[in-house]
């Protein structure tokens, strides 16, 4: 079965670490739009895509992980390099050496060792901006994830095409897993990418939305709409044949309350793993029922 899964920031890669051992076609579409911390003291230098979700799902997916994680999860602490993580510079490194994002990434999985392919969105930079009822602009991920009040409209700052081989990763797979994270800061970024969004729209694979479990620490927390509902709205197209709410899971699970480590938690790899093991075995037919 090949499996793409689509998102960002830590939902993503605990996504991937869970579905990893269940099929032998992975591959993993993530933002980059960050402009928070490292990832974003690197772009505002060096004028390219946000690293740092990359580099957390190319160390998600390495069977050496706790040991690599050491090394490119290390953060320097003194001089200009303060803050800035080994991961995220080394992933600059090799961008600067390639001439392509895309590339780069496939050089530090190989690196790793992993055999799963991680693309990024796009490998144009570009950043999200939001229309506020008043009509005002505000630029990027953290001045919107900070606002008190829900934007109008959220697009991209440049209007970019999506990185070599998302597109063909999507037409051709039999399952596409969304979420969880951040709806407008992890989901959102990669379907306002027009050939993300028109693949997504005509791919014939069984598509997957897992839900958060609890509020979102941001400007999403100033709504009762459900978020992939508000997504859709906004985006103005269907993205997903099958939701996975956390009542949904307990359903799944409601003979099995061990395999329910705690509803509060859905991004943890072994919860995760649960429930992948239980909707591989039937997902074309969950879809076809949905």
């Amino acid at each position: 079965m090949k499996i793409v899964c689509i998102g960002g920031g830590h939902g993503l890669a605990q996504v991937l670490s869970a579905i990893k051992p269940m099929c032998n076609s992975l591959t993993a579409i993530v933002a980059t739009t960050d402009n928070g911390g490292s990832t974003g003291k690197i772009r505002e230098s060096q004028e390219c895509i946000a690293l740092g979700d990359i580099r957390r799902c190319c160390l998600q997916l390495a069977e050496n992980r706790k040991a690599l994680n050491s090394i490119y999860e290390h953060r320097f602490s003194e001089g200009v390099l303060d803050g800035h993580c080994l991961g995220n510079l080394t992933l600059l490194g090799l961008t600067e050496l390639t001439k392509s994002p895309t590339k780069a990434v496939a050089y530090f999985n190989a690196i790793l060792g992993n055999s799963e392919t991680v693309l990024p969105m796009t490998e144009i930079p570009t950043d999200l901006i939001a229309t506020l009822k008043n009509n005002e602009e505000v630029f990027g991920e953290c001045a919107i994830d900070a606002l008190d009040t829900l934007p109008t409209k959220v697009h991209l700052s440049k209007n970019v095409p999506a990185a070599p081989g998302c597109v063909s990763a999507i037409l051709e797979a039999d399952l596409i897993i969304i979420g969880p994270g951040s709806i407008i800061t992890s989901v959102m970024p990669a379907f306002l990418v027009e050939e993300i969004s028109l693949a997504i729209q005509e791919t014939s694979a069984c598509r997957i939305f897992i839900e958060n479990t609890t509020l979102e620490n941001s400007v999403m927390k100033h709504t009762s709409t459900t978020g992939i509902d508000w997504l859709q709205e906004h985006l103005g197209f269907k993205i997903y044949d099958l939701s996975i709410s956390p009542s949904a899971i307990e359903e799944i699970f409601n003979d099995n309350k061990n395999a329910l480590q705690s509803r509060e938690h859905l991004h943890d790899i072994d919860e995760l793993k649960n429930i992948f093991s239980e909707l591989l075995k039937v997902p074309i037919q969950l879809c076809e029922q949905s």
